[in-house]
């Protein structure tokens, strides 16, 4: 079954107030997994098997240890379905398709 993870990472204490090279750099940790996902404002939602999810977001957090910060505080939001299947595009679209 297909699991969505949303993921959020904050460094703190870095010189600077922006998150954009730690977002670039999740991004191509997730690429090279060849897993699907959509940036928000906010945050990433990476699609794939629960183990592969699991595994770049741990990555991602790791990474942002190694780069400048002193402290990362990472949230996740892990959402699955036993009944069928379910993708990004597909809870996008639904909720598109709602809003009209």
């Amino acid at each position: 079954m297909t699991t969505l993870l949303e993921i959020s990472v904050t460094p703190v204490g870095t010189e600077s107030t922006s998150y954009k090279e730690y977002v670039t750099d999740a991004i191509k940790l997730i690429k090279d997994k060849g897993l699907n996902y959509h940036i928000g404002p906010s945050s990433t939602v990476i699609e794939g098997e629960i183990d592969q999810v699991m595994e770049v977001a741990k990555a991602i957090h790791k990474h942002s240890l190694k780069r400048n910060a002193n402290r990362v505080v990472t949230n996740l939001r892990i959402e699955e379905r036993s009944d069928k299947d379910m993708s990004i595009s597909h809870q996008m679209r639904a909720v598109k398709e709602a809003s009209q």
